[in-house]
């Protein structure tokens, strides 16, 4: 069974492989790994290259072949050339291929010609649990005193599995017995022993031997065991035994130990006096026969020697098993377990194995860098740092370079354009060295032939040039030469040299042959210490080349700049210092610096007096130079002026003393110093300066140094400007605000009808039940109050004509609003008997909705229904005419005129009136639930105009809901209350709260 695990590194480009150009010789790397296990039939498929490339098979192409470059060693592993398929050829074997390493891995290299691509394949070989541990012996026999102690030890054979992982050597177990026990030790490289240990005290007359199984297992799956019969034979006791200090050692040897190098000294003690206290020591006779020929031991001494040279490379361990017993009757031997370890030393020399590209090794100069030219495989028997080994070139040119792939395996590649004419062939020393402590190398020759091509550029002799120079110099002064070689021959190695345009390339000049570079004017070092420019160098050829290279020069400094005197400011090389003296007590007050050579300078608040102090600091002169190192260091001396020997003056830091205790004597006394700064250059530049002392009385100082107080600024002046327009600015806009909120308190009365219109126009929605706020009473029309016209006249708004067109009598009052589905519905009602209320009761219906009077605080006063008044005087408005009655009158009503009753053209607002008393008078009985089944009905007729489709009784919900919120309005439980979104129905206290 295979399992493939592809893992793809280093992939260069889409596709995992990379061209610069149809023409490059660039090689991408590229390392594939797999895993097969280990048995597997021959055959066996483990992967395909062009897969992994991926492209599909181009077996018709010739450049679509693999070739393998290198096998370290016979491997049983095939690799078409066509397609890259890789197989087994005959069955694999870890243990063989790999002896003891994990994990086994198999590695070579492919070389894809058509692709241009370099495969690493690492193939890793999986173990199998195919062996069960065994040991060296299937039988082992042990000898023991009878008075062994308790605890005693004895070293078992160990057993070998030559499989890795879970699947080699786990554990052992022994047999029962009541006087042995297993104890497994773990050695320092993780290999398992198995001890015999004594727990209980043995009885030669009771048992003379002992037969124990050792069964060694490991972990695989299923796990496999080996065993080993142990025989113990129990000894006569001679009082004592030979004891080890330990009984089991562990040390190391060098590879390159001589023989008869003494690796250690056993020692075995025995408390017996004589023959039975004397102790002899040899090897047991399990070891094997190569531990036999290697190491001996001194039968007297316990010495253990190494007989024949180690070699790592075919043994790194070995284990012996020394046994010492005395020279008494019944000897009972004691067991010693030495595992030695080899050290490995570098004595293998590398070995290099090259596998060209083309045969035979011949390179075009027309390759680009980094074209692949060959495949170098250097190994080394040796381990660990003994066995890598480093590659490289010895060459002066530097064409060809080596890079490394994966571990010892290295590409030889072009390191720059080839040149036959100059070079038509080459020979390379490869060296190879490991990286031992003493390192051993091997050296081999490669020649390669160059074909004919032309694309060397120039190569200048250093990477970067300098040159320092003097300032001031003359022009013309030759500072450098720019040599640079190009390996082609003719004209396309004819080199001309330029500089590269920047702000310093006028400074300097190049002879375009010779590479000569001189200075073009005087250079100033104060102005730049140094400046830097590119030198170009191009070839003549077809096409162009050219290289460039640094010159840095660096200008020395002279002493070409005298000091100059910035502190205190000179004016005519003058300068002047007032010191103010108090009089009375003799004391130095802080002096005063005058710029302006004329006398004290004027100060915002008086100095602070300081007692004169011997001596005092009256002022430091500071002075610079352009000039750098000793050119810049000054010296500051008096040159004249101090014959009294009155004034001290720093050298070095300029700090000007007075050397007196009492200055009374110095009040308005005038001194003139010369001061002398010069650098130390060679020769050395000065600079002189005259300083003027004036020794002042400081109250004559405070005294004229009083002023004025000075106007306002303009800054300030500016500052005041702006906060007075920001001030303004901020109360315009709070008063454009305050207006704006008063204009929007305006009258936010909502009408009804305007909401119906509007509603009407807007886009349909989906239909909603009628709620409890979807009735409302709207006590104003357009934001206007209806005034009551007297006892039983209508609203004053409302037209004659208006009432007229509608149907209705003037003693109603008010306009009745019908649209032609209110219309028919009543109409059904009287020809199907439900609207049997006479005229009269609608008279009065409507006479409670307009005579009612208007409460002017809805939060306090309930909403009573009135009774109806007739109106004296007045005639009785025309009868209803219903559709549907034989004689187009309202029942009950034969005497009244006929009037036809069509829908008003416009609605007039329902107001509620006031009597002349301003009171309400008292209703009847019967009265008000004729009023309410009226208004039911008027509900129920508008509703069934806004759902045509639902039919509606008096026991209909919305129907329910209409008369109980006509009740309660009734009661005075809801009274109406205007607002901007319509009617709110306010409960009065303890009532709910309504809002529509």
């Amino acid at each position: 069974m295979v399992r493939l695990l592809p893992l793809l590194l280093g992939l260069w480009g889409p596709g995992g492989y990379l061209f610069l150009s149809g023409d490059c010789q660039e090689v991408a790397t590229l390392t594939v790994k797999y895993q097969v296990s280990e048995e597997v039939p021959s055959g066996t498929v483990i992967g395909k290259l062009s897969q992994e490339l991926g492209r599909e098979e181009r077996s018709g192409r010739a450049g679509a072949a693999f070739q393998v470059l290198q096998l370290p060693q016979a491997l049983p592993i095939q690799v078409d050339s066509k397609d890259g398929l890789l197989s087994t050829g005959r069955r694999l074997d870890r243990e063989q291929l790999c002896r003891q390493q994990d994990p086994c891995l198999v590695s070579f290299d492919v070389l894809a010609t058509g692709d241009l691509a370099l495969i690493h394949v690492e193939i890793q070989v999986l173990d199998i649990n195919d062996h069960q541990p065994q040991f060296p012996k299937g039988e082992q026999e042990l000898e023991i005193s009878e008075s062994a102690s308790l605890r005693t030890r004895i070293p078992l054979d160990r057993a070998l599995d030559p499989d890795t992982g879970p699947n080699t050597l786990h554990s052992y177990t022994l047999s029962p017995s009541e006087h042995f026990a297993l104890d497994v030790i773990v050695g320092p490289d993780e290999t398992k022993h198995a001890e015999l240990v004594v727990v209980k005290e043995l009885d030669r007359e009771i048992h003379s031997f002992f037969d124990l199984v050792l069964t060694a297992y490991d972990s695989g799956n299923p796990p496999k065991s080996g065993t080993s019969l142990v025989k113990v034979n129990v000894l006569d006791s001679n009082d004592n035994s030979p004891v080890f200090a330990e009984s089991s050692l562990a040390l190391e040897i060098q590879e390159d130990a001589a023989p008869g190098t003494l690796l250690i000294n056993l020692t075995a003690t025995d408390p017996d006096q004589g023959p039975n206290g004397e102790v002899e020591y040899f090897l047991s006779k399990h070891v094997p026969p190569e531990v036999l020929d290697t190491f001996s031991i001194d039968a007297k001494t316990g010495q253990v020697i190494l007989r024949q040279p180690l070699d790592y490379e075919k043994n790194p361990a070995y284990e012996v098993d020394v046994q010492a017993r005395d020279l008494g009757p019944n000897p009972i031997p004691a067991h010693c377990k030495i595992l030695i370890k080899v050290l490995d030393v570098n004595d293998n020399t590398p070995n290099i194995h090259i596998t060209w590209a083309s045969q035979p090794s011949l390179v075009s100069e027309a390759l680009p860098k980094d074209s692949f030219i060959a495949l170098i495989m250097a190994n080394d028997l040796d381990s660990g740092n003994n066995g890598l080994v480093h590659c490289w070139l010895s060459q002066e040119l530097g064409h060809f370079r080596l890079k490394r792939t994966n571990g010892n395996t290295y590409m030889l590649l072009t390191n720059a354009t080839l040149d036959r004419e100059q070079w038509p062939q080459y020979t390379l020393t490869l060296l190879a060295q490991d990286q031992g402590p003493q390192p051993l190398s091997v050296k081999k020759q490669l020649s390669i032939q160059i074909g004919d091509a032309n694309d060397n550029a120039p190569v200048f002799e250093k990477s970067r040039y300098q040159v320092s120079t003097r300032e001031n110099n003359l022009p013309s002064l030759h500072l450098i030469t720019i040599k640079a070689h190009d390996a082609d021959l003719g004209v396309n190695g004819k080199i001309s040299y330029h500089i590269q345009d920047s702000p310093v390339s006028h400074l300097v000049a190049i002879d375009s042959d010779t590479g000569q570079v001189t200075a073009q004017r005087s250079l100033d070092y104060e102005q730049m210490a140094g400046f830097e420019f590119l030198v170009i160098a191009e070839d003549r050829g077809q096409p162009q080349l050219a290289s460039s290279v640094s010159v840095w020069v660096s200008l020395l400094d002279a002493n070409d700049n005298a000091p100059e005197v910035i502190h205190p400011v000179l004016s005519d090389g003058k300068a002047s210092l007032s010191v103010l003296v108090n009089a009375s007590t003799g004391h130095l007050l802080v002096p005063i610096e005058t710029p302006n050579g004329v006398g004290p300078a004027g100060t915002d608040m008086p100095p602070q007096a300081t007692p004169s102090s011997r001596p005092f600091l009256l002022v430091t002169i500071v002075a610079r130079d352009a000039d750098s190192g000793a050119n810049g260091e000054l010296l500051y001396s008096i040159q004249s002026g101090n014959e009294a020997g009155l004034f001290v003056l720093s050298p070095h830091l300029g700090q000007l003393f007075i050397n007196i205790t009492n200055a009374s004597s110095l009040t308005g006394s005038e001194w003139e110093l010369e001061i002398v700064v010069e650098d130390r250059g060679s020769p050395s530049l000065q600079t002189r300066a005259l300083l003027r002392v004036f020794f002042v009385n400081s109250v004559d100082h405070l005294r004229d140094s009083a002023r004025e107080p000075g106007a306002l600024s303009t800054s300030v002046l500016t500052v005041i400007c702006l906060v007075v327009l920001l001030a303004i600015s901020g109360l315009i806009l709070a008063l454009i605000m305050s207006i704006c909120r008063t204009e929007k308190k305006d009258n936010r009365a909502y009408n009804c009808r305007e909401a119906e219109s509007t509603y009407r126009h807007q886009p349909k929605r989906p239909q909603k039940h009628i709620q409890k706020a979807d009735i409302h009473l709207v006590p104003v029309l357009r934001g206007q109050v209806d005034e009551p016209g007297e006892a039983g006249q209508p609203p004053k708004h409302v037209g004659k004509e208006a009432m007229m067109e509608a149907g209705w009598d003037p003693c109603l009052q008010a306009p009745f609003h019908l649209t032609p589905t209110l219309y028919r519905t009543l109409r059904n009602q009287g020809n199907q008997g439900t609207l049997a209320e006479s005229r009269e009761v609608l008279q009065d219906t409507v006479n409670l909705l307009f005579n009612h009077p208007r409460q002017r605080n809805a939060s306090r006063e309930n909403l009573n229904l009135p009774e109806p008044q007739p109106a004296t005087g007045q005639p009785r408005s025309r009868p209803l005419k219903v559709a549907g009655s034989p004689t187009g009158r309202v029942p009950g009503d034969q005497g009244s005129k006929e009037a036809p009753l069509s829908p008003p053209a416009s609605s007039a607002t329902l107001r509620r009136q006031r009597n002349l008393h301003g009171k309400v008078a008292p209703e009847k009985e019967s009265g008000p639930r004729q009023i309410l089944r009226s208004l039911v009905r008027l509900s129920v007729a508008a509703f069934a105009e806004r759902n045509p489709v639902e039919e509606l009784t008096v026991d209909s919900p919305p129907v329910q809901q209409i008369s109980q919120l006509l009740s309660l309005l009734h009661q005075g439980q809801f009274q109406p209350k205007p607002n901007h979104r319509g009617n709110k129905y306010l409960a009065k206290p303890g009532g709910s709260r309504w809002r529509n």
